[in-house]
Order: structure tokens, then C-alpha cells, then sequence
């Protein structure tokens, strides 16, 4: 925030008749008029705004992360940049610098006619290009919008009466433009994206034809062909179903990827995973964090091997555990590889190699990834000043099961929110909790470490859900939930996972994400008895935002009266926690 040196209403005025009527001067152009000005961006939460070019120079402010800065003039690695009349310095690698073209009278909105569709559960629109910014409203899952124009990684858009910024990685923005509603030619590579909260499946192309199922919003489904407004689709098994094509939104599909392979080992590198420094392009300045990792030591005593991660700033950090090969992942946020080696070859007992790289850019993740020689528990430990993190890896057999697993338990809705009812006005919330605490118990018999999002009748917030799970660094995700239709005859159970080819984190998981909803699915099934809905990908808030391998259980409709009935029985509680403990207990030894 600039408060405290130039106060906020000024200089996001100053910023946006600056950059917004294009009257800025770069001093570095002679003192021409430029038809192109720089702009250096904040890549940080909080980026520091220095008198002088360098840390012995002191703070004069700070920006906030998106907030667009003028360039003056550059010292070394710094940048003088100016904030409503006056100046200040920012370090070159927690910024990114542009050239902005003055536009011409009329210019706004000449970007195009793109069209794209929000591809997150409540998309926040802003008044200018980044998280600084106020909001001036939301968009829903699935509303299509039109992009007017573009500044790095946001876009300019409108939607109805809403016109706005938003972030480019919350939307799905097709290559071409999408089909015209009359055509009934094959769906030409599209995906139909669900609108909707439950969706009805038909046979045949109108609400006169049977209900073949349903679908939950997010999901995507492959467009077939056309018929009127009725979209045919293909199913995840392969058989063809029609849906209302004013429920859904088209797109196209991105291209078919392959599921991660053991050769590939978990780390799926692309062209951005690159040291900082490598690959540079001259102009380009990729962003590197003041933070740095100064060491990584691993060492080996009394059958344990421990690896000692030690940085100069305190450390954020997540971790999760991946199988076929068995590795374990540590995601470091905001922090750099100082003189690191990508690859550490102090092989143990228990530890093939080290490696180290970065995984993503914005945000800035250094990802380490131990590769290990068998199945192992790792116990993670943080010093007291928060700068070294102590991996302690022990032996443990995949045999066991799941001692010494970490797992995860989400019982769905709860407090203020109390799920689906049915109509003898058993609550979702309710039913979740008793299986929730069931599935806990028989987890515990068996060894496992279980954690809870709540173990009682409260609210909880979905991110919070995750958020604890990820700072726990479980080693699975399992949310319990009740299921519920607006049609009383659906029946069934059906097992979610979220792994999508556009999340490169999500879908590096794939093959444990949907390994894990397998085995819990195929448990169910069998001792339930109820109808196999089947394994669905879904963009659930808490199987996108959970880093470790995550599953949503739908154990039945309360909206169907015998199943409601079953879901109140002790007996079928039972039944469905013993299922999914043993879905989990297959998943852990890989059966």
C-alpha cells in the first residue's frame, strides 16, 4: 500500500490518467515524446519502493502486487519509476517492465472480438489490471465474455453491463471464433462447458426426450454435433448424451495432452521451467525473487535421511507425495535457487536424488522433488526462525497401508450451511459428519494421522478447507458429501477428482488423482449396491485448490426417498465408511 508515503487516491489517479491517456515521458528517449512508454508491473505482494537505487537505499513505500508504475529512467538491476509527481527506485527482478503503446483516439475496445468463459466459481472483475484494484463486480462459472483489450497477464472484458479487468489465468479463451448455433455439422474439437448446477442428460434433443443422467457445473464434456439450441455431447464413457445448449458454454478444446508418465517422473518440465537467467531474451526480464535458498544438505543417520533446506527469508512452503515412481514434492513460494544444483546425487538408503528447479513464474514457485528408491514416510519440521525446512525420511512399506499416512478428511457443508435436506428433512451437513467421523476412526485402527476440516457442527469456508490441508501437507484430500437432483427418481453414487491439461500442478497429479477416486469409487459400488454414477472430473473449489492428491465422495441422493432413508440408517453409514477406508487402504498400497 502507498499510504504512508503518497496516499492511495492519488496515485491510482495519477496511474491511471498516466497510463490510461497515454501522456507518459520516458526521460531514458532523449526527452522526446515516446510513442511507447515503459511500465514496470509489481510481481509482488508487496513490492518496496526505495530512495536510491539498492537495499542500503531506505524505504520511502510500497506497492501492492498489478500495480503498473511509469519507468523513469534504470541503474544496474533498478528502476526509477514515478508515483504521483514523485520518484522512487524498485529492484529490477521483483518487477516486470513493458513497453505500453499510446493508443489513438477511439482505440479502446479495437483489440478484437475474442470471446472466453470464466473457468472459476466466482470470477472477481476490477477497475484496472491487477489485484490493487477495486472491484466493480463478479462473473460466474461459465459466463461468457467478450476481451476488449490486454496488459501482460490481464484482460480488458465485457459481460452484459460489466466491463472490467480480469486475471487471464480465471478464463478459457478459445483459438477461433465459436460455431454459430445453427450448426449441425461434428462438434470440430469443441468442449460444451456445464453452466449449471445439475444438469439433466437427455436421450435425444428436447426436454420431451428421458433424462440420461446429470451433469455438475464446471464439467466439461466433448461437443458431438447440434441440433436447434440442443448440443450433443460424449460422455467420460464414450457413450453420446443432448443437453440444453443455452445451460452450457462452448469453447474450443485445448490440445489432447498424455497423463504424466513414469518416464516423465512427476516433474513435467516445460519451456518456463528454467533457472532464472536462463534462456533470457534480451529486453525480457523474468522475475526472480530477493529471497534465495543458500543450501540444501542431505544426510543419513540411523536409517533416516534428512534433507535440510535453508534460505535467507522466512519460508512458505507445501508439500504432497506422489507414487509410480514414488517421489516427494516440496513447492517453495516467492524464493530462488542461489548456487543450488539442479541435480543433487547423494544417494541414501531411502534417496535416489535431489532435484531442484523452478515451477512456475507468477506466482514463483522453486519446487524440490526428492526421488525415492521405495515407498517412504516423510515428516516435515520447520525451524523456529522459519529460514531452514527439515525433511526427515523414514522407511516405511506400501504393504502397511496406511501407516503413517497423513489423511485428510472433509466433512462437507456444516453450521450455517447446511447442504442439500430431504424430504423427511434429513440434512446433508448431518449425514456428512457421521460418515466424516466413521471414515476417521477406521482410519485410525489402522494407523493412519488423520486431520479434520471440522469434527463438530460449524462452517467452515471452502478455502479454509484446503488451506488448512495444504499446511498440514496431508497426504490426501477426501471430501464426504451428500448428493441431491431436482429430479426425484436420480439415484446413485459417483466419485469426483480435478486434474485438467490447463493446470500444469493439478494435472502433473493425474494418475494419483484419479487412482485415488478409483479405488474409493470401486469400494463403494460394491458394497453399497446403489447405481454407478461413475468417476467424474469436476472443478470443485476443493479439488482445484488442494495440492495434494484430492477426491469428492457423493455417497447418495437425499433427494430420493430410499436413499435418504439409507443415508439416515447406522447400517449404510457404516457400510459407506468401511468402503471408503478401504478405497483408501488400495490407494496407499497401490492395489
Amino acid at each position: 500500500m502507498l499510504s504512508d508515503f503518497f496516499g492511495n487516491r492519488v496515485v491510482r489517479y495519477a496511474i491511471l490518467v498516466g497510463l490510461g491517456l497515454g501522456l507518459l515521458v520516458n526521460p531514458m528517449m532523449d526527452g522526446k515524446q515516446a510513442e511507447a512508454a515503459q511500465v514496470a508491473t509489481a510481481s509482488v505482494d508487496k513490492l518496496n519502493l526505495r530512495s536510491g537505487p539498492g537495499t542500503q537505499n531506505g524505504l520511502v513505500g510500497q506497492v501492492n502486487k498489478g500495480e503498473r508504475l511509469a519507468v523513469l529512467s534504470k541503474s544496474g538491476d533498478w528502476y526509477q519509476v514515478q508515483v504521483a509527481g514523485k520518484t522512487a527506485w524498485v529492484a529490477g527482478w521483483l518487477v516486470k517492465v513493458q513497453e505500453v503503446t499510446t493508443p489513438s483516439r477511439g482505440a479502446v475496445g479495437t483489440a478484437g472480438k475474442t470471446v472466453a468463459v470464466v473457468n472459476t466459481g466466482l470470477l472477481n472483475v476490477r477497475s484496472g489490471p491487477g489485484t490493487g484494484y477495486g472491484l466493480v463486480g463478479t462473473l460466474k462459472q461459465g459466463t461468457s465474455l467478450t476481451i476488449l483489450e490486454q496488459s501482460g497477464d490481464w484482460r480488458k472484458i465485457q459481460s452484459g453491463n460489466t466491463t472490467g479487468w480480469v486475471a487471464s489465468w480465471l478464463i478459457t479463451t478459445p483459438t477461433t471464433t465459436t460455431p454459430a448455433a445453427s450448426e449441425t455439422a461434428a462438434g470440430g474439437g469443441q468442449l460444451a462447458v456445464v453452466n449449471v448446477d445439475n444438469l439433466n442428460l437427455r436421450s435425444g434433443p428436447g426436454t420431451q426426450h428421458s433424462v440420461a443422467g446429470q451433469v455438475s457445473r464446471g464439467v466439461s464434456l466433448p461437443v458431438v454435433s447440434r441440433s436447434g439450441d440442443w448440443v450433443q455431447v460424449r460422455q467420460n464413457n464414450g457413450s453420446t448424451a443432448w443437453v440444453a445448449g443455452w445451460m452450457v458454454s462452448t469453447v474450443n478444446q485445448p490440445e489432447p495432452a498424455q497423463p504424466p508418465s513414469s518416464e516423465q517422473n512427476g516433474w513435467l518440465p516445460t519451456e518456463s521451467e528454467t533457472r532464472p537467467g536462463q534462456n533470457d531474451t534480451p529486453g525480457t526480464a523474468e522475475y526472480v525473487p530477493e529471497a534465495k535458498v543458500v543450501a540444501v544438505q542431505v544426510s543419513e543417520k540411523d536409517d533416516h535421511t534428512y534433507v535440510n533446506i535453508t534460505s535467507d527469508h522466512q519460508l512458505e512452503y507445501n508439500t504432497f507425495t506422489l507414487s509410480n515412481p514414488f517421489r516427494y514434492v516440496v513447492n517453495l513460494k516467492d524464493v530462488h535457487w542461489d548456487q543450488i544444483p539442479e541435480t543433487l546425487k547423494e544417494s541414501t538408503a531411502l534417496v535416489d536424488k535431489v532435484r531442484t528447479g523452478v515451477f512456475s513464474q507468477d506466482p514463483y514457485i522453486a519446487r524440490l522433488v526428492l526421488d525415492l528408491k521405495q515407498g517412504a514416510k516423510v515428516k516435515v519440521s520447520l525451524s523456529a526462525d522459519k529460514q531452514t525446512l527439515t525433511l526427515d525420511i523414514s522407511k516405511i512399506s506400501y504393504s502397511d497401508g496406511l501407516q503413517g499416512k497423513t489423511v485428510f478428511l472433509d466433512a462437507g457443508h456444516g453450521g450455517s450451511d447446511p447442504g442439500a435436506s430431504g424430504a423427511s428433512g434429513l440434512r446433508e451437513k448431518d449425514v456428512n459428519l457421521k460418515i466424516t467421523l466413521k471414515v476417521a476412526e477406521l482410519l485410525k485402527q489402522q494407523g493412519a494421522n488423520v486431520v479434520f476440516s471440522r469434527s463438530n457442527d460449524i462452517f467452515v469456508d471452502l478455502y479454509e478447507r484446503t488451506r488448512m490441508a495444504n499446511e498440514q501437507s496431508a497426504d490426501i484430500f477426501v471430501s464426504i458429501h451428500s448428493n441431491a437432483s431436482t429430479n426425484p427418481a436420480t439415484a446413485g453414487t459417483s466419485t469426483y477428482f480435478y486434474a485438467p491439461t490447463s493446470n500444469t500442478a493439478l494435472y502433473e497429479q493425474y494418475n494419483d488423482r484419479k487412482r485415488l477416486a478409483d479405488d474409493v469409487q470401486k469400494e463403494l459400488t460394491a458394497a453399497l449396491g446403489r447405481r454407478n454414477i461413475g468417476v467424474l472430473q469436476a472443478n470443485f473449489a476443493v479439488l482445484r485448490t488442494s495440492v495434494m492428491p484430492s477426491i469428492l465422495v457423493e455417497t447418495a441422493f437425499l433427494s430420493n426417498s430410499e436413499e435418504e432413508a439409507l443415508l439416515g440408517s447406522d447400517d449404510f453409514q457404516q457400510r459407506t465408511a468401511e468402503a471408503i477406508t478401504k478405497g483408501i487402504s488400495a490407494y496407499f498400497s497401490g492395489k
